[in-house]
Parts: structure tokens; C-alpha cells; sequence
């Protein structure tokens, strides 16, 4: 699984200094987070920075006032009802969102999606959308690989591994090259306790794949690295938590509001506060949270020079940086030859995150918040029901869907 970053709020020149440092990147725009006049500007400064870069058009709430998207000519507050009628609305669509694809210099198209709400008419309409929006795509975007939203609605990711079945089936008859999977977690939560809504998710990565389609999971965190067994190619994260998971901050608009910075322990599948490495330091623990030289480059290592933590400099920018570098590491560390490699590499990072954290809590440390400690189980969980529904296809099918 390689990472690509999901783009938001102030992360220009971020995006630029990561890809520096990796040789390049992939990077998903977000016209939330730039407008078309910025957007322009700023393509040749991706091209030069060796980025790949992907436009989502986040047409997931057409009834959306925010200021930025607005400007996008495309956007349309009745593209809901519009798309159900019999007009050629998609069409106008697609030729608008290719136009800021040309501007972008992307080398894959992806096709909008809406996030609507689930009742027991919501795979009619779902399938509905999507037949005429591939349709409108297959007959303007020539020169592109077709890659289709699919937003799945909280609702939907908790119902029955029967329902996810049904789109999986669905989706077989979609003539398109991959799939860019928008999932809302429960109550917008930043790492999910529900099981079941994560056992759907990789039950539909996993059937996805099994189709040899391209799956790009969007806004996803250090908790969908066990996606990797599902053999999805990519996955997208960023810096703040509204772009770790999905939210609805498209309908509003909502300010950047910095709180306290924090670390990510890669061992651990956590992350603390300045104020608890304080008292890692002073308990003489803080050299054990450090990341092994394969993930140190360099953005943290002022944390660990004997000053306490929180009297560092240590900023923000600092942490989003080694953040998305471990997990990009963490990624490819849990690529294996085979699918029962990958999950015994899994379950290993998993196991000792769970001792790392007990270690830590038994000498008054704590993630808080942001600890994976109740998150271990539901992982577990997820990685058995995806064994026992799809480890033999996936083992057979393994190194196809690696190529």
C-alpha cells in the first residue's frame, strides 16, 4: 500500500517539502482548500516538486455554502436533484470537473460522488448515480484512468456483510479502472470502536480489489493500515484530523483551530502529548518512544536531545511531517510476498503495540484520546472476519493483485 496525501488547509508547501524528501509523491487535491485561481498557480510548483496529483471534486454535499468551493464552476447546491432528473446535467458536470483536471495535470480522473443518506432506497440510488456518471465520464475523459467515488454513509458501513456483498456485486458491472472510497466513520469519530463498521470497510477493499480494480481509500489514519490486507494500492492522509477521517466539514465553513501538538509513537499506534514526554523524560522512558532509524528523518529529533519535550521547539509542521513519514514507512514495512506474511506482520505490529502502550501506562503515561489501546480488538477483529470471508481468494490471488 503506498501513501498518498490528502490535501487541506496549509499544506502547499508541506506537500512539497515531504515529496523532496521521498523522491516524490501523490498528492489529492482539495478545491475545499484551494481555489481555482491558487489551484492554477500552484500546479507547475507540484510538477516541479515531482508530485502526482489527483482532483476530488467533493461533490459529497451539494447543498454546501463554503466560500471556496462555490467559486468552482461546476458547483451546482441542486446537483442531487438535477442528476436524478433526465437532462444531461452529468454531462456539464464532467466537461466543468475535467477542465480543473487539465489545470491540475492529473493522469487519473475521479468521477464525483454524493454522501446521502442510507435508507432502503439508498443502493438504487447510489447505482443510479454512479451508471450516469461513469456514462458521462466514458464519453468526455479519453485520455485518463476512470477512478469512481464510492461514498459509503455511516449507516450503510454497519449494516449486514449481506449489504456490503450487494455493492460488491454491483460494482462488477462498472466499467471503470479503480475506485476512490469515501467511508464516514461513527460520529465522526478519529479512530473507530465499532467492529463491524470496519470489518464492512475491509470486506468491500478486500471484493474491490478481488476485481483487479486500482482502490485508493481517501481519508483514512494510522487505524486503515490493516487495509494493507485488504491489497489496497493506496491510502490518503494528511495533517489535521478533518482530513484522517472523513467529516462533513464540506457543508460549513469551518476554521483551522490549532491545539496541542502531538507525537506520534509509530511502535505504539499512538500518540501523546508534549506534557506526557515530559514525564517520559523525566522517568528516564523517553529514548524507548524514539523511532528506529528507518523512520527518523530528522523532524523529530528535537524531542530527544535532553531538553524536555514540551520546552522544545518542537512545532505543528514538525509533527504532521513525522507523522506522515512513519506512516508511509509503517506502509511499506507490512507489504509482503504473501497474504499470510502480511497478516502475521500485522498481528506483530499490533501485539507489541499493545505492550508498548501497557509499558507506558503502567509508569503513568498515557495517549489519551489518542491511544489505540480499545482500538487493538477491534482491528483484530476486522483482519479475522476479512481472513476467514476472503484469505483463501486473497492468498491465491495475492501476487495479481501486488502487480
Amino acid at each position: 500500500m503506498e501513501l498518498y496525501l490528502q490535501f487541506a488547509h496549509g499544506m502547499k508547501q508541506l506537500s512539497i517539502d515531504l515529496a523532496k524528501d521521498w523522491g516524490g509523491s501523490t498528492v489529492i487535491l482539495s478545491p475545499r482548500d484551494m481555489t481555482p485561481t491558487q489551484l492554477e498557480r500552484w500546479a507547475n510548483s507540484f510538477k516541479k516538486a515531482n508530485i502526482r496529483t489527483l482532483f476530488d471534486p467533493q461533490c459529497y454535499y451539494p447543498k454546501s455554502n463554503h466560500k471556496t468551493l462555490v467559486q468552482y464552476e461546476y458547483w451546482d447546491d441542486k446537483f442531487g436533484t438535477k442528476l436524478g432528473g433526465t437532462s444531461n446535467f452529468e454531462e456539464h458536470l464532467i466537461e466543468s470537473i475535467y477542465e480543473y483536471n487539465k489545470i491540475a495535470g492529473t493522469s487519473d480522473f475521479i468521477i464525483p460522488s454524493m454522501m446521502f443518506s442510507y435508507d432502503e432506497e439508498w443502493l438504487k440510488r447510489w447505482n443510479r448515480n454512479n451508471l450516469k456518471l461513469i456514462k458521462a465520464t466514458k464519453k468526455i475523459v479519453k485520455n485518463k484512468r476512470h477512478i469512481l467515488t464510492i461514498t459509503l454513509p455511516e449507516a450503510f458501513l454497519l449494516q449486514r456483510e449481506e449489504e456490503i456483498e450487494k455493492v460488491i456485486k454491483i460494482a462488477e458491472k462498472y466499467d471503470v479502472d479503480g475506485y476512490y472510497i469515501i467511508a464516514s466513520p461513527p460520529r465522526e469519530k478519529y479512530l473507530v470502536d465499532e467492529p463491524i463498521w470496519l470489518v464492512n470497510l475491509m470486506q468491500l477493499c478486500g471484493g474491490l480489489k478481488l476485481q483487479e480494480k486500482k482502490v485508493i481509500m481517501g481519508y483514512g489514519n494510522h487505524q486503515l493500515l490493516c487495509l494493507t490486507m485488504a491489497g489496497v494500492d493506496a491510502m490518503a492522509t494528511g495533517t489535521y484530523l478533518n482530513v484522517r477521517r472523513f467529516t462533513n466539514k464540506f457543508e460549513v465553513n469551518t476554521s483551522i483551530k490549532r491545539k496541542s501538538v502531538w507525537y506520534y509513537y509509530p511502535a505504539a499506534l499512538s500518540e501523546y502529548k508534549l506534557g506526557f514526554l515530559d514525564m517520559a523524560s523525566n522517568y528516564n522512558l523517553l529514548e524507548s518512544m524514539k523511532p528506529n532509524k528507518e523512520m527518523d528523518n530528522g523532524y523529530v529529533e528535537i524531542l530527544f536531545k535532553g531538553a524536555l519535550p514540551s520546552s522544545t521547539k518542537f512545532t505543528e509542521t514538525m509533527a504532521f511531517k513525522h507523522y506522515l513519514n512513519c506512516i508511509r514507512i509503517q506502509m511499506k514495512n507490512l507489504s509482503k510476498l504473501t497474504f499470510r506474511e502480511t497478516v502475521d506482520s500485522y498481528e506483530l505490529l499490533l501485539e507489541t503495540a499493545t505492550r508498548r502502550i501497557e509499558s507506558l501506562e503502567s509508569n503513568g503515561i498515557y495517549a489519551q484520546t489518542r491511544s489505540f489501546k480499545d482500538i487493538v480488538d477491534v482491528n483484530k477483529s476486522a483482519i479475522q472476519r476479512l481472513n476467514k470471508n476472503l484469505g483463501f481468494q486473497l492468498s491465491r490471488e495475492w501476487s495479481n493483485l501486488q502487480s
